[in-house]
């Protein structure tokens, strides 16, 4: 992983749609064991051995990162916390709800959520989680790398997410199950046409393997791009 984004996955637990990745920096390199959607009934065995847990210490905080679907962006001044569960299920199949969670995100609150069964998984495991979107992430990163618009494509084995920024806010947050390189080239240009972006800093994050012709075809097309 890049080291600019090494520091928001020095300890945790990636959740996403095909299974479950743990991160750790041991002697200045992260760490990265990845599983599989049918081996996250092992999740309360790897996670207690990959990170040293013990029932008989305290309990030790470990970021649980949220990448199973995008969150819902409500705008902060509509936001009422009692009405969390009808916002998401105006997006989501929430009838599997376990439990919600409401980030901070520029002018917005970022809804997410875990099923029953994931909070049972947790909750089963001698740690601390600390919760959070992983689209607060990329734009904390996103605030403190660039001044004016971009779009930073977060590439994993079958699906991508978009964030694209706008003077410094948030304009959208979605994700293409689509992976193929044209697919994501025409999914940045209309991010730029749907909210305007003039000249934006093209960012592309891969948690996949490095794909240098899909790096190759968005820089024929963008001005600017950075792999990171």
């Amino acid at each position: 992983m890049n080291p600019i984004l090494t520091a928001y996955y020095t300890k945790s637990i990636r959740l996403t749609p095909n299974g479950f990745s743990l991160f750790s920096l041991e002697n200045g390199k992260l760490k990265r064991e990845d599983y599989g959607n049918e081996e996250n009934v092992l999740m309360t065995q790897k996670v207690p051995a990959f990170f040293r847990l013990s029932d008989d210490e305290p309990k030790t905080p470990v970021d649980v990162v949220v990448a199973t679907h995008v969150p819902m962006l409500i705008p902060e001044v509509i936001y009422d916390e009692a009405k969390m569960k009808d916002f998401l299920a105006m997006q989501f199949d929430v009838s599997q709800l376990g439990q919600a969670f409401a980030d901070q995100l520029g002018l917005y609150r970022s809804l997410y959520f875990l099923t029953q069964n994931e909070c049972d998984t947790l909750k089963s495991v001698p740690f601390q989680p600390v919760f959070k979107s992983e689209a607060t992430i990329l734009y904390d990163f996103l605030l403190h790398q660039v001044q004016g618009d971009a779009v930073l494509l977060s590439v994993n084995d079958h699906f991508v997410d978009y964030f694209a920024m706008h003077a410094n806010a948030p304009a959208l947050v979605n994700r293409s199950t689509r992976t193929e390189n044209v697919d994501i080239l025409y999914y940045s240009l209309n991010c730029m046409q749907q909210f305007g972006l003039s000249e934006p800093t093209i960012y592309v994050h891969y948690f996949s393997t490095p794909n240098k012709k899909l790096n190759d075809l968005l820089r024929h097309y963008h001005n600017k791009v950075e792999v990171l």
